[in-house]
């Protein structure tokens, strides 16, 4: 019987840990991709929880086995029903997300932690005759789990043990033959969930936005774009690859691996295939900063200067486990996990997020000042919710909502302009202000962080429209383009400038009549 209870232990520290194990094994998990290598103190901190709550499982189970038989059966019952209340637990975090969880769904499902073993253990005192034998069944289902242990464990371990490859380095190709792009530069200014709509079509009256409006006025604005997705894990590299995916996965060293529809099978993304790869190859020095996807790995052999913040990717570094931490201290954070189960954005978080702002703002600004890098691409955190932006006072704080993040957005813009401006390479400049995907309101709006103001403002209506305007070095005027285009054309439109065919907006307009036939 102890054999058994030691199964049926470390069946349950599986089956209980699994949100927190699976993404690092998971064939389709992108949360390495993400984070990338090494893992070694996450996974060891794991790997001690996993041993830990096992032999407490097991532990149990044994001195359980000491009581009366009906308070066995009871005691028995209850931790069954903890278990399968853990199995709901982990199929409801992956289907809404540890990031931008659905509030009502998960806090009235962590109110039943205690609730469904009572009831179960309720259940199987008055109605032992149809309760016990499914009882039985179940334990001995976690007991034969157990040996799914001899392969979840060895892969982990071996995991731990990885270290990345070593990628080529920007040195290897900063003296990349200097062709007749020279003298011009672009500057590409992505802002994560930058609604069209909200910006210039149906903004709200008490919101103005004078940098994008005057950016707006003297650009090539597109009005009636078809987003190229709906997440920014996919559309921005797809962007670069000028080929749209869907579906990726990261590679065993954390690289970005993603389907291919049209060949029906799994390819490796290319670096050189990208923008970067085309921008290399005729001379142009790039340079890029961004948050969320990691840039400085999946185009390191393309670029010359790369900052990369992708946060937090696993789901115990939300809880205070990072791999900078030692093993011991990361076990540390299961407890955290067990203890405040975060159900909602909270102020610890908003500071980490202002931080990532002023972060990528310090490392954007020292892009646009190194006058020797001539493609530069900027991905920037805002308006993406939740609000880090206090509109009226013009100041970084936690709160606030899309509208808020929305001036943030505009006064970012304003200062990345006067930069572009006193550069040397001003006169010579396209800037194009882009975003991956409109706001998200299907995904916002169930939130316990949804406003009133924002359910007013949106009308609970989802407009898919990006923005894209192109400025191009001495236009002095606006130009609308209201024709319905796919936003991968805006690959299509950088390749021509990197090729020196697209200068300015006639020769813009040359293209996109090429691309209407």
């Amino acid at each position: 019987m102890k054999r058994r209870s030691a199964l049926e232990g470390v069946g349950a520290a599986l089956l209980l840990l699994s949100f927190d194990y699976l993404p690092f094994i998971n064939p389709q998990s992108q949360r390495l991709y993400h984070h990338g290598l090494p893992v070694t103190n996450l996974i060891g901190g794991l790997l001690i929880d996993l041993f830990v709550v096992a032999v407490v499982a097991a532990s149990f189970l044994v001195a359980v086995r000491l009581l009366s038989q009906p308070a066995r059966r009871i005691i028995e019952a209850m931790f069954a029903g903890l278990v399968l209340w853990s199995i709901v637990e982990y199929a409801i975090r992956l289907q809404t997300g540890i990031s931008y969880p659905s509030a009502d769904l998960q806090r009235t499902w962590e109110w039943s932690a205690i609730p469904i073993p009572v009831l179960l253990g309720l259940l199987v005192y008055f109605l032992p005759r149809f309760i016990q034998p499914a009882l039985r069944t179940f334990r001995l289902a976690l007991a034969s789990l157990a040996f799914s242990a001899l392969w979840i464990v060895p892969q982990l371990i071996h995991l731990a043990l990885l270290r990345p490859p070593i990628q080529s380095a920007a040195s290897n190709h900063l003296n990349a033959p200097v062709t007749g792009s020279s003298n011009r530069r672009i500057v590409w200014i992505l802002f994560d969930e930058l609604s069209y709509d909200q910006t210039f079509d149906h903004r709200d009256p008490g919101i103005e936005l004078p940098n994008l409006d005057r950016l707006r006025g003297a650009s090539v604005a597109f009005s009636n774009l078809e987003p190229a997705g709906y997440r920014t894990a996919s559309i921005i590299p797809s962007l670069f690859l000028g080929q749209r995916f869907d579906k990726f996965r990261s590679t065993t060293y954390g690289g970005l691996s993603f389907w291919d529809e049209s060949e029906r099978r799994w390819s490796a993304y290319d670096p050189n295939a990208t923008l970067f790869g085309l921008a290399q190859r005729s001379g142009w020095r790039s340079g890029v900063d961004g948050w969320f996807n990691p840039y400085c790995r999946i185009l390191a052999p393309v670029i010359n200067v790369c900052y990369s913040n992708v946060g937090r990717a696993f789901p115990l570094e939300n809880y205070g486990a990072s791999e900078e931490k030692s093993m011991l201290a990361n076990s540390v954070a299961l407890s955290n996990q067990l203890l405040a189960v975060p159900t909602h954005y909270t102020e610890a978080d908003a500071d980490a997020d202002i931080l990532d702002y002023r972060n990528i703002m310090a490392h954007t600004q020292a892009l646009i000042d190194d006058n020797q890098l001539r493609f530069v691409f900027f991905h920037l955190p805002t308006p993406h919710p939740p609000g880090i932006y206090d509109r009226r006072r013009h100041v970084l704080r936690p709160g606030g909502d899309y509208l808020d993040n929305l001036v943030l957005a505009d006064d970012t813009l304003g200062i990345l302009m006067k930069e572009i401006e006193a550069s040397p390479s001003a006169s010579q400049t396209t800037v194009i202000v882009t975003s991956d995907h409109s706001w998200r309101v299907p995904m916002w709006r169930p939130g316990e962080e949804w406003t009133g103001e924002e359910e007013r403002v949106s009308g609970g209506r989802f407009d898919n429209r990006p923005v894209l305007l192109i400025h191009f070095p001495g236009q002095k005027s606006g130009q609308d383009v209201h024709a319905a285009l796919p936003e991968m054309l805006e690959h299509d439109m950088i390749a021509g400038m990197l090729l020196g065919q697209i200068d300015n907006s006639e020769d813009l307009d040359v293209f996109l009549s090429s691309a209407h036939r």
